[in-house]
């Protein structure tokens, strides 16, 4: 008999907390090489600490418990009186399929909402990603170009 119970979803949010962050350091140290340790869990927590509902570090794992991704996110009052919200510090693996590129998508909407944002600014690297791009089929391009960021980090190891 077939079962008719909806698939498990590959890939899951989940906030970085000192657990999730010591899963997450394969991640970084393929990003960071040159950042301890120490340095990372010191950072993931402080930072879930410091922003508390206004942001955080978020990760995208699977149901093993491996992380997949990760970013930072905080939002902002701007000069208008909207609320801007801001993600850094992108680290995303490369994996073949679009999944995990519309977990992510799924997870900084989400956290948009929930932190109330009128807008979102998404900085890798040297680019800055508009609203727009998640909006589009594009996230594919914004993904794999976090992923290039993070192999050519790699390669300079």
């Amino acid at each position: 008999m077939l079962d008719s119970r909806p698939a498990e979803p590959l890939f899951k949010t989940t906030v970085v907390d000192r657990r999730v962050a010591l899963r997450a350091w394969p991640l970084v140290q393929i990003s960071h090489p040159g950042v301890s340790l120490e340095d990372w869990l010191s950072f993931a927590i402080a930072t879930g600490r410091r922003l508390g509902k206004t942001g955080g570090v978020v990760a995208i794992e699977d149901s093993r418990g491996y992380i997949h991704a990760l970013f930072v996110w905080n939002v902002l009052r701007t000069v208008a009186d909207r609320r801007a919200m801001r993600i850094t510090d992108m680290i995303v693996a490369a994996l073949p399929g679009h999944q995990l590129a519309e977990t992510i998508v799924e997870a900084i909407h989400k956290v948009a909402n929930q932190g109330g944002a009128n807008s979102v600014l998404i900085e890798t690297g040297d680019r800055q990603w508009e609203p727009e791009m998640l909006l589009s089929d594009g996230y594919e391009q914004f993904v794999l170009h976090c992923m290039r960021i993070t192999r050519g980090r790699e390669a300079h190891a």
